[in-house]
């Protein structure tokens, strides 16, 4: 399991400050813990200072701390992202210590529920990273100690040997694409006359290109050009049922398209080949494009595996690229 914790707040920050970003001294408290944490701590040269971190009572941090096992992995998260990734060395029920180390909120509580941490690394992960990388909406927001979502994590733990490597992956290697940051400017973008965009031409393999920086991110950028002779060749008619009329674009002077990967370009990393490619880019109206973004799974399933049929041989023959349609699901994050 992969869980996180919040420590955002002013009084969540100083206690992040003194027992994670810096480990305590608990050998000023080691008399107040069990035997069984003592002997954990150690074996593992950890009796004198050890990263800790704390929940207070409630029936879902009561659970979800009740779960954590020895060598479950956890990202810290902070108003600066994901800062710290590290492992749970063991953990204790101990108001006495919780209180004297990081006092009582303003409800008279304290973060009686301690887990101590082991083998801490600095991460610098925006949430906007860790929301696209797992299938969250790029606006989501971390909040107390919870866990990534257990479907979410089986997903992309499929692509690795374990937790570390994949983040290791995340902090080093993930990038988001143009269409996580920028996809109504790019839309707006491809409204143009399109009298000058060919049609006919052979669609050639390219290698990736580099990203780029955009809005302080990194991105697979994308070419409005490609996208145009896409929408150009489905004769911009909705790839998923060619019935779905729009409106008349006052720019392009045809019916209203959207263009969308197939394979997400937040994926790119994954291919030496550019998925900016005629073959992954289908054509679509608006309405099925939100569906493919947010849909029930259900659904966003039934029209993958539409176009999946009708591109993958085309993916194939055409700039060599092939993925099973468990692996395309994955990519939308869906079993």
């Amino acid at each position: 399991m992969l869980y996180y914790f919040t420590a955002c707040d002013k009084n969540a920050r100083r206690h992040y400050d003194e027992t994670v970003a810096s480990p305590y001294k608990i050998s000023e408290l080691f008399d107040s813990l069990d035997s069984e944490v003592k002997e954990t701590l150690i074996a593992n040269n950890l009796n004198e200072y050890v990263h800790m971190w704390g929940a207070v009572s409630g029936s879902q941090n009561v659970k979800r701390w009740g779960r954590l096992r020895e060598n479950d992995a956890v990202l810290v998260y902070t108003t600066e992202g994901f800062t710290y990734y590290a492992k749970i060395l063991c953990k204790t029920h101990n108001s006495k210590v919780a209180e004297h180390i990081w006092g009582k909120n303003n409800e008279g509580k304290t973060w009686e529920y301690i887990y101590f941490l082991k083998d801490l690394k600095e991460v610098s992960i925006p949430k906007e990273v860790f929301s696209s990388f797992f299938g969250y909406k790029l606006n989501f927001t971390p909040q107390g100690f919870s866990n990534i979502d257990k479907e979410k994590l089986n997903i992309r733990m499929k692509r690795y040997a374990n937790t570390d490597h994949m983040i290791e992956e995340l902090n080093n290697e993930f990038i988001l694409s143009e269409e996580d940051l920028e996809e109504n400017n790019f839309q707006t973008s491809l409204e143009a006359d399109f009298s000058k965009i060919p049609d006919d031409s052979p669609e050639t393999k390219k290698p990736r290109k580099q990203p780029r920086v955009m809005n302080g991110f990194k991105a697979w950028p994308r070419d409005p050009k490609i996208s145009k002779i896409a929408l150009k060749k489905a004769h911009f008619k909705c790839e998923i049922d060619q019935s779905h009329i729009t409106f008349v674009s006052d720019a392009s002077k045809e019916f209203y398209v959207e263009s969308h990967h197939l394979i997400p370009m937040k994926f790119q990393n994954d291919f030496t080949t550019s998925i900016d490619t005629e073959s992954n880019i289908v054509a679509l109206c608006p309405l099925c494009h939100r569906k493919i973004h947010l849909a029930r799974k259900k659904e966003k399933k039934e029209l993958l595996k539409l176009l999946y049929d009708r591109r993958s041989g085309l993916l194939r023959d055409n700039v060599g690229i092939e993925i099973s349609l468990d692996n395309l699901y994955s990519f939308y994050a869906i079993q």
